[in-house]
């Protein structure tokens, strides 16, 4: 989404915990997103932290994301087929209930 919106990001901070279940397809995954950043001029670090619940991607701009069941928060398409309305395009799809939290690191207060 803010790829599509804005390009003045030129890093992302993604800080999630390590899906021990997916025998590396959350690297691959991940990955990939990266290297697609890349190539738009934005570097995507991810931070692996098992004793956070909460996922959350810190933008270079100082605005901080936290969603609550992580980015896996679409449905998957209606049918698997290609064609499918939505198969491609995530803002024609369903999703899960979820919580965005979207404030400016300026507002918040850090405790350690």
């Amino acid at each position: 989404m803010l790829v599509k919106l804005t390009k003045n990001i030129k890093k992302i901070t993604l800080t999630t915990t390590k899906d021990e279940d997916s025998h590396n397809q959350q690297e691959s995954r991940l990955g990939e997103i990266g290297e697609s950043l890349n190539r738009r001029n934005t570097k995507l670090i991810i931070n692996y932290n098992n004793a956070l619940h909460d996922r959350e991607i810190r933008f270079s701009t100082g605005w901080i994301v936290k969603i609550g069941r992580g980015l896996d928060y679409f449905k998957p398409p209606e049918c698997r087929d290609k064609l499918c309305i939505g198969f491609h395009d995530l803002d024609l799809r369903s999703c899960y209930a979820t919580t965005v939290d979207i404030f400016h690191s300026k507002s918040t207060i850090i405790r350690k």
